[in-house]
């Protein structure tokens, strides 16, 4: 778990100190100190020069995989992958090539808008059957689009409109 300046919230947690059902996400540390001490619960204090660090390195090997790419924040980025003949392949690559060059984790999101690529990241980190790390909308037929959407927390993710539009570009959102 990762405390935010002065240690004073939690900023970042593992997927092992989320399932404490008391551990709630940029909450007051000093609430739950004791229960993180009860369960081993490991804890840092931040280090922004770090985070900064690593952000810009994996944004410089994400850049090497498409011709345009715009950093959304120090842990997010969408790509142009318009025209890529297997944009799954190509996900799995620049998961590899960023786990293999500074072994951080990351998820890809596919899908035909930012939007959807930003959907897409939270059910290649989430959803139950889909979770290894990638996922792309085109590999669900309309009505397995809909079954799938109306399962997702659709107010987690920005923006308001969730419907696919043709014409629109496909994009990747890339996160750790």
């Amino acid at each position: 778990m990762v405390l935010s300046n002065n240690d004073g919230c939690v900023v970042a947690a593992s997927a092992e100190a989320k399932a404490l059902k008391e551990l709630k996400m940029f909450g007051p540390f000093f609430e739950i100190a004791g229960l993180c001490r009860k369960h081993g619960v490991r804890v840092f204090s931040s280090n922004y020069t770090l985070y900064g660090d690593m952000s810009r390195r994996m944004m410089a090997i994400l850049a090497q995989h498409a011709p345009s790419q715009e950093v959304y924040s120090i842990d997010e980025c969408f790509l142009d992958l318009a025209g890529v003949p297997d944009v799954a392949a190509l996900a799995r690559r620049m998961r590899e090539d960023v786990w293999r060059r500074i072994g951080i984790p990351v998820s890809v999101g596919i899908g035909p808008s930012k939007t959807l690529a930003k959907l897409a990241n939270h059910v290649a980190k989430r959803v139950a059957g889909w979770d290894d790390g990638v996922f792309d909308w085109s590999w669900l037929s309309p009505a397995e689009t809909d079954a799938l959407m109306a399962r997702l927390p659709a107010g987690k993710v920005w923006a308001s409109a969730l419907g696919w539009r043709p014409g629109w570009r496909r994009s990747a959102s890339t996160r750790h």
